[in-house]
């Protein structure tokens, strides 16, 4: 390896900056992610009476119009069963209230699981049956950076049978609504 002189490293510095990239100003100003978009989530459902904890992870799909904004949910969990927790996925739509970069809602999600025992209900040809319809208050918190924080309240829909739960999620936004990744 050759030592180089101090005059040869300034001559070198100006091509070691462009083979970089553009460095940011101090004091540079960098446009926030948009709201819209589709988001990686993950997190924990905890059973308010009970305690018990399970995860959920999936996407949110967020959009943004003025002060309003619509949101669709696909994530995937357990469900407390008899004799074992089953595999589900919870599916529905939300709408809102935007201040700043904080959502404030309401959502109505449903529980889809197989009608096999330990079989994922996303598995093709898989009979799957649509079951409890969940009613939740939502608050979400978008970062300038497009990392997200959810928090969820949920109780059944009138005459279901659901004991009340808070979920936690927490993600980040991965590509625009309905494109690929950004």
């Amino acid at each position: 390896m050759r030592v180089r002189s101090a005059r040869e490293m300034w001559l070198w510095l100006p091509l070691a900056a462009l083979a970089c990239g553009q460095a940011e100003e101090p004091g540079e100003v960098r446009e926030a992610v948009p709201i819209s978009g589709r988001y990686d989530v993950k997190g924990g459902t905890v059973d308010i009476q009970g305690g018990h904890r399970r995860e959920i992870a999936g996407q949110v799909v967020l959009a943004e119009t003025g002060a309003a904004y619509t949101a669709t949910f696909h994530l995937n969990t357990t469900y407390p069963g008899a004799e074992e927790a089953l595999p589900a996925e919870v599916i529905g739509q939300g709408e809102g209230s935007v201040e700043g970069r904080t959502l404030r809602g309401t959502a109505e999600t449903q529980l889809v699981m197989a009608t096999v025992p330990g079989v994922d209900p996303g598995f093709a040809y898989v009979p799957r049956m649509v079951s409890t319809r969940i009613q939740s208050t939502t608050l979400a918190t978008v970062a300038e950076d497009g990392t997200v924080s959810i928090e969820i309240e949920n109780r059944p829909a009138p005459g279901e049978d659901y004991a009340p739960t808070k979920t936690t999620l927490k993600g980040r936004r991965v590509s625009a609504a309905g494109v690929g990744e950004e």
